[in-house]
C-alpha cells in the first residue's frame, strides 16, 4: 500500500505542480492563473469522481481499479510531456483525473482499512508517511534536476517512468484485498459489514464538520503548497532554497503522517488531530509572511505537521465515524473536500497573484480560512466506531 501512495498523485502531482508552473506558463504564453485553473479543474474533476470509484471498489473489489488508474496515470503523465499549447494540456488534465481517481487514497486507504482494526491509525499513518510523505520530501528535488537538465517536458517524462517502471510492477504484484484471501480473520469481515450507509452519513452533522475541516485545510495548506516555490523565489529566494523549503514542509507531512497515526489508536479521540491542525495555521502565516531561511524551515515543518496529519488521518477518521460497510463511497465524498480546496485554494492564489502582482494578500485570506478549519476540527465529537480485535 505504501508504494501506491509513493508513487500516487499527493507525491507525482501536489508535490511538483507548482515546480512546472513558471515553465508552462511561458511555453504556454499564458498567466499562472490559467495554469492555475487547470489544476484547479482537473483536482475538481477527481472530487467529482471519487465518490463513483470508491462506490465501484465497495462493489466490485479495489485491486483491479487500482492497476488500471496506474497505469492509465502513467500514460497520461507522458502525454502531458508531450502537449504542444495550453488546449490540449487542459485536456489532458482531465485524462489524468480519471487516473488518480482510481489510482489514489480512496483505493489504498480502503485496502487498509479492511486489513486493520486495532492498529489502523498507526497502519494508515506509516503508508501515507512512508509513501506520500517520503516521495514528497524527495519528488522536488528530483523534479528539478529533470526539468534543469531536460526541460519541463523531460521532467514530466521522468515522472510517467517512474511510476510505470517502479510502482507499476510492485503494485500489480502486492496489492490484495480481503476478498482475494482466505485467511481474513472473521471478526475483521464482520466489522467490515458495520457502518452508516452513505444516505445515513449525509443526515449527521459531523459528516459536514469533517467535510468542511477538511475543505478549508486543503483550500489554506496544499493551495499554498502548489504556488509555494514561485512565491518564495518572488521573495528572493533561489529556486533551489524554494524547493529546500518544500521539502521541509514534506519533512513535516511526514512527521504528521506517522506520529498522528500512533497518537490516534493511543487516545482513540478526533481531538488528538487538534493540535496538528493548529500548528498548521502557525506554520502557514510564517510561510506567507517570513523571508529568512531560518524561520520559513521552522513554518514549512509546522505547516506539513497538519498537513500530513490530514492526509494521513482523513481515512482513519472516515472509518471511526461512519464504519465500514460504505468506507469507499463516503470516504470519496471526504476526499471531494480535499479536492475541491485543493482547486479552490490553486486558482484563489494564481488569481490573487495576476491581480495584485503579488502573492502577499494570500496571508490575510488563507490564515483566515485556516483558522475556520481548526474550528471545525475543535467541534468534532467522539467516534461512535471503536476498535473492537487484535490482529
Amino acid at each position: 500500500m505504501w508504494i501506491g501512495f509513493l508513487v500516487g498523485p499527493n507525491v507525482m502531482l501536489a508535490s511538483t505542480n507548482g515546480i512546472f508552473m513558471a515553465d508552462l506558463a511561458r511555453s504556454f504564453e499564458v498567466g499562472r492563473g490559467a495554469i492555475s485553473a487547470a489544476l484547479a479543474a482537473s483536482v475538481w474533476c477527481v472530487g467529482l469522481l471519487v465518490p463513483f470509484s470508491g462506490r465501484a471498489m465497495d462493489r466490485y473489489g479495489a485491486r483491479p481499479l487500482i492497476v488500471g488508474g496506474v497505469v492509465l496515470f502513467a500514460l497520461s503523465l507522458a502525454a502531458i510531456g508531450a502537449a504542444q499549447n495550453f488546449w490540449q494540456y487542459l485536456a489532458l488534465q482531465f485524462l489524468l483525473a480519471v487516473a488518480a481517481s482510481l489510482h489514489g487514497s480512496v483505493g489504498y486507504s480502503k485496502v487498509a482499512a479492511q486489513w486493520f482494526d486495532r492498529r489502523r491509525g498507526v497502519v494508515l499513518g506509516l503508508c501515507v508517511a512512508m509513501g506520500s510523505g517520503l516521495g514528497q520530501i524527495l519528488m522536488p528535488k528530483i523534479t528539478l534536476a529533470l526539468i534543469q537538465g531536460y526541460g519541463w517536458r523531460g521532467g514530466y517524462l521522468g515522472i510517467a517512468a517512474i511510476v510505470f517502471l517502479l510502482g507499476l510492477p510492485l503494485i500489480a504484484l502486492l496489492i490484495r484485498t480481503p476478498g482475494h484471501d482466505v485467511r481474513m480473520p472473521r471478526r475483521l469481515a464482520e466489522i467490515e459489514q458495520s457502518g452508516f450507509t452513505r444516505a445515513e452519513a449525509l443526515r449527521q452533522p459531523t459528516f459536514y464538520l469533517l467535510f468542511f475541516g477538511i475543505f478549508l485545510a486543503s483550500l489554506s495548506l496544499i493551495g499554498t503548497l502548489q504556488h509555494a516555490v514561485p512565491m518564495l523565489i518572488e521573495r528572493g529566494l533561489t529556486p533551489g532554497a524554494a524547493t529546500t523549503v518544500l521539502s521541509c514542509i514534506f519533512v513535516g507531512v511526514l512527521l504528521g503522517e506517522s506520529s498522528s497515526g500512533f497518537l490516534v489508536d493511543r487516545f482513540n479521540s478526533p481531538r488528538v488531530v487538534l493540535p496538528y491542525f493548529a500548528a498548521a495555521w502557525l506554520g502557514l502565516m510564517t510561510v506567507h509572511s517570513a523571508a529568512g531561511m531560518p524561520s520559513l524551515i521552522v513554518g514549512g515543518v509546522l505547516m506539513g505537521l497538519g498537513l500530513g496529519c490530514e492526509t494521513g488521518q482523513n481515512a482513519y477518521l472516515t472509518s471511526r465515524y461512519f464504519g465500514l460497510k460504505s468506507f469507499g463511497e463516503i470516504f470519496g465524498l471526504t476526499y471531494l473536500a480535499v479536492c475541491a480546496g485543493i482547486g479552490c485554494g490553486l486558482i484563489l492564489m494564481g488569481a490573487i497573484r495576476d491581480y495584485f502582482g503579488s502573492y502577499d494578500p494570500t496571508l490575510y485570506v488563507f490564515g483566515f480560512t485556516m483558522a475556520l478549519s481548526v474550528l471545525c476540527i475543535a467541534l468534532l465529537r467522539p467516534f461512535p466506531f471503536k476498535p473492537a480485535a487484535r490482529h
